[in-house]
């Protein structure tokens, strides 16, 4: 019982250590990106760049949780600054902190010719019926060294009041 305690807080606590809150009011969400992270927060819009600036994040707040309609807008988005962009995994449903949510992976090329690992979460409805876009690009050889980071981010995606 006590080991489970333990694992439980760890859980809960380790997302939090060493990470700021930014929360859209838009989208009544948030989400913890590191402190030593360079971070551009906008209502409806969080950029956030890794300090050796090999993961870029973004948090955007869309109208609806449409998986479909978000990566075509996400899609128009990226067309020019990640070219052959193709989604090559199923989307996978999932819940964040009780928010319903979709997993999608794909690859792309940067400009400077570097693959790219793009990793998306759409999730929602907020309580505002918003929904959330969540992307991060990385350079293929260093997602290995930047996947715990990111999954953190992804999953410190709360509903706020």
């Amino acid at each position: 019982m006590r080991a489970v305690f333990v694992v439980l807080m760890l859980a809960i606590l380790g997302g939090v250590a060493g990470a700021d809150v930014h929360a859209s009011k838009l989208a009544k969400a948030s989400i913890s990106i590191p402190k030593k992270w360079t971070v551009t927060p906008k209502d409806e819009l969080i950029r956030a760049v890794s300090p050796d600036n090999t993961v870029a994040f973004v948090f955007w707040v869309a109208d609806s949780a449409d998986t479909k309609a978000a990566l075509k807008t996400l899609e128009g988005e990226l067309y020019s600054s990640v070219q052959n962009l193709k989604w090559v995994d199923k989307t996978k449903s999932l819940k964040i902190n009780r928010l319903p949510a979709t997993w999608i992976e794909g690859v792309g090329v940067a400009a400077s010719g570097n693959q790219l690992d793009v990793l998306v979460v759409v999730a929602g409805p907020t309580a505002t019926k918003k929904g959330v876009i969540m992307f991060a690009a990385v350079e293929h050889e260093k997602l290995a060294a930047n996947r715990k980071a990111i999954q953190a981010i992804f999953q410190s995606l709360k509903g706020t009041k």
